[in-house]
Formats: C-alpha cells, structure tokens, sequence
C-alpha cells in the first residue's frame, strides 16, 4: 500500500487526475464506462464500434482489412486484446513506465491469458468466480445467506409442461409464474409462464437448462442498483426504476430497455431496506472473494401500499447497462464516480472514505430527473439501416430533435437537451435485439406504474422518424445466410 492515504472525495479526484497508470476498457463499445475518461487520466477505450465518428479522444480503434465475424462480445474483446495497434499503444505505455490494466465488460479464461501474455493487470475478479456468482441460482442462495429474501420460488430442473405444474402447485407460487434460467441475457432469457401455450412457446429453452428458477408472478416495480465491495467494505449507488418490456423498444417481453434515477417512487422505509440489502449482498460477495463493482436488481412488490415487499431479482458481477447511468448520475457528477471505487480496490493506494459516510450522502441527496431509453431493433426481419442520428446534444420541443453540438456523454446535459449515443452506424445489418440507439434525458420518462411518460413516448416516436432502414440486396442476404446476423458488426454492441 503506498503511504498517502486518501480520506475525502477530493482525495479521490486529485489521485486519479494525477494517475499514471495506463486503464484499459475492452469492449464492442465504451457506453458502460463513457464518462469516466472525464474524471481518470490515461484512460483509454478499446473498442470494436466508433460511437463518436472519430472525435472521442479516449477511443483506440483496431486496424484491420476484413470484417472478422464473431460469435459472442468475448470473441469481440479477443480480437481487439490481439490486434496490432492495440498490442503496439500498450506496449509504448508499458516501455515509458505506465502499468498497463485491463478490464472487460464480458471476459473468459482465454482473455485472462492473452492479458497475462502482454503484462498486463486485469482488475477484475477471476472468472471462474464471476459464473459462479452469475448464476442465479447461486444469487438466490447468496441472498437467503444474508436474510435478502427472493420472491417465493422453486430451484427445479423442469422437463415438461405437466412437472411444471406440479411445482407450481406444491410451492404455491400461483396462477402465473416466472421462469429464469441460470444465466440471464437482458430479458432474454426470462419466460412469463401463465398456460401452457405460453409454456411450449419456450419450452425447448427451459428444458434445456439443468435447473431454473421458477417464480411467483408478483405485481412488481423493478429496480437496478449498483455497488462496489472494497476492502473499506461497500459503497452503494442511486436507485434507479428500470424500464422493462415496452415493445417500443424492445421485442422481448421481459427485456431491459432504459432506467430512472428516482427513488422517491418509493418510501424512505423501502429505499432504506434497498440499500442495507445491497450492503449486506456486497459484504457476502467479499467474503466469498468477489471484490469489486457489482449490480443488483430488486423487485418491489407494489401490490400492497402500505407494506411494500423488497425482494432479490439477481446479482450481476460485472460492470452493468446501468453503470453509465449510474456514474453520470447528478450525485456522481458532484462527488465521484462509483466505479472508483473499483479502482482503488484494484490499486495498491490506501484509502479510507468511510462507506456509510458515502452511502448516507446518497441516501440523502436529492436526486434530480435523469433517464436512459435504451432503442433496439424490434422488428423479425432483417435490414439494412440507411439513416441514424449523429452522436450529440440534442433539443427536444415536443416534436422534434434538433442537433445542437457534439459531445462524448450527457454530463454536462441543459435542462430541456437530450443526448444520444450512437451505437449503430449507417449500412450496418439490423437483426432482432440489435442496439440502435441510446437516449439521455434529464426528465423522468416512466411513471409508479410502469407507465411511459408523455415525455417518453414523445422522444421514442421523434427518435423512430429519424431512423430509415432498406431492404437487404440478394448478395447481402446470401451473405447473411452464410455468416448469420454477425456478417456485420457495425451493429453489435452490448448494453
């Protein structure tokens, strides 16, 4: 540990303003971690997709004469981690005397080698450890190990529709069920189970996994809260509302597709049993070796006003689609960035920021509106995208979206301004799921409810006139025949 002991927020920031170390984010994109180059000196983003048309000065971008074809964002990250101008930028780092550290949004056993192979750090938890946590059977036992109850369920392998039933039946779980698999991918692989219609529509996916999590459907607010456990123990940020399954913008029923940074949908009561939980998820983790940057997703049982359930939804041991969001909040914007905390645990400086003093400022911040509208492919087939807004500021007057000024991300948003992140650019393939767009608005944009906002539903229907797509030629959809969705990436990106 070096001497100098950090003790305030103000610590923090001059230390990571003087860093010489070299960080290096790995991704198709750098939407996860966009902001933190504003706050970490030699931060780079190594990325696959050029949201900025070249005028982010933090982005690296690979050299190559092909497309390559990829099959998951590993394979992405592989690809970039072995590239030659990535390979060279890392070692002049390394040869003036930087350390060169590594992080990834998604990583293996294989790209912990390669980083081992260029003398690298990697600052994040194994990844043997990482799947473990992941799985969400494990998060529901890790939660019931710290009286972080989970909605009422069942941990079954389920093999056809009638089997179902009869857990269903013995648990009591009720009319319609939940089912999760293992290992969740945005919504994707959460199944909304209340006949057998339903069932066999999904069937192939859910007896296929060795067991799944089989849930009571409850009425139900959903919130994502982000958290870093250190050796200081864990600090914890905002709650955000997530937005889930609006076809709008998503084509999956259960799927992931923006949040709010708005607490007070709920009691203090509630918000304050969010954060005890997250804390009390965050000591379980460290002691299990988990250190590090994680998120939580709770389901908040509405159904009853005046006694509001709080139960565990899942863990993700990673850097997550919220964490944009999550460091660019206002609160962030006026300390620090909870993903330095990350940082710090993963540096041999010593600090000493208490976590309850941190998390007690969060708590009692007044967290002003701030929203993200996550825009993905909806329709089955696929096209080509023809026209897309530029990366930039934007004013919204009801109607229409005017572009103002570039910029790298929202922090420095206007009141009535909104920002959009690119993430497709024109000519790419656009497949079922495909990110197109992210959108930043400083206005609540779903209700208690569940609801879109006018506001909301205003920017989604701007933002969809301003996107043209074609048809695919004969040569391009042979092409996609040949190489399935990933004949192009320009439209791969992972939220």
């Amino acid at each position: 540990m070096s001497e100098n002991k950090l003790s305030s927020v103000q610590d923090i920031k001059q230390h990571f303003r003087n860093n010489e170390s070299a960080f290096y984010f790995i991704s198709a994109t750098n939407f996860n971690l966009m902001a933190i180059a504003d706050w970490v000196n030699r931060w780079f983003n190594v990325n696959f997709i050029d949201c900025y048309d070249g005028r982010n000065g933090s982005l690296i971008m690979p050299d190559y004469s092909d497309v390559p074809v990829f099959k998951d964002i590993e394979a992405i990250n592989q690809f970039l981690l072995g590239n030659k101008k990535i390979v060279e930028h890392i070692k002049s780092n390394r040869d003036a005397g930087h350390d060169c550290k590594a992080m990834f949004l998604f990583y293996d056993r294989e790209l912990e080698k390669l980083v081992d192979s260029l003398d690298m750090d990697l600052i994040m938890p194994p990844n043997k450890l990482v799947r473990h946590i992941d799985n969400k059977i494990t998060t529901t036992e890790i939660g019931n190990s710290v009286d972080v109850p989970s909605v009422p369920n069942a941990l079954v392998k389920i093999p056809s529709y009638s089997r179902l039933r009869e857990v269903i039946e013995s648990n009591n779980l009720g009319d319609e069920v939940v089912i999760q698999t293992a290992y969740g991918d945005s919504g994707k692989t959460t199944f909304f189970i209340a006949n057998e219609a339903d069932y066999q529509a999904v069937a192939d996916r859910i007896e296929s996994e060795e067991q799944v999590k089989v849930m009571k459907r409850i009425q139900c607010l959903q919130v994502a809260m982000e958290a870093c456990a250190t050796r200081q123990g864990t600090y914890v940020g905002p709650i955000l509302t997530e937005i889930i399954g609006h076809p709008k913008l998503t084509p999956y029923k259960g799927g992931w597709c923006g949040n709010d940074v708005n607490p007070d949908v709920f009691d203090k009561k509630t918000q304050q049993t969010m954060y005890r939980y997250t804390e009390n998820l965050g000591h379980a983790l460290y002691e299990k070796g988990y250190r590090g940057y994680f998120e939580v997703d709770y389901l908040i049982d509405v159904a009853d006003r005046d006694d509001v359930q709080v139960y565990l939804g899942e863990i993700n041991p990673r850097v997550t689609g919220i964490s944009a969001i999550t460091n660019m909040s206002a609160f962030c914007n006026q300390n620090i960035p909870l993903f330095l905390f990350h940082l710090l645990e993963f540096s041999d400086t010593a600090f000493d920021l208490p976590p309850e003093t941190f998390n007690r400022s969060v708590q009692e911040f007044l967290h002003p509106e701030f929203g993200q509208l996550i825009f993905k492919y909806t329709e089955q087939t696929l096209k080509i995208i023809t026209r897309v807004p530029e990366t930039g500021v934007y004013s919204f007057d009801g109607k229409t979206l005017t572009f103002l000024r570039y910029a790298d991300n929202p922090r420095q948003l206007a009141d009535g301004e909104i920002f959009i992140l690119r993430i497709m650019a024109a000519d790419g393939y656009v497949y079922k799921g495909a990110d197109i767009l992210i959108l930043f608005a400083n206005k609540q944009l779903q209700d208690r409810h569940n609801v879109l906002t006018d506001v909301a539903d205003a920017l989604i229907d701007t933002v969809y006139s301003m996107l043209e797509y074609r048809e695919l030629s004969k040569e391009e959809f042979l092409l996609t025949q040949r190489y399935g969705k990933h004949a192009s990436l320009k439209s791969a990106a992972d939220a």
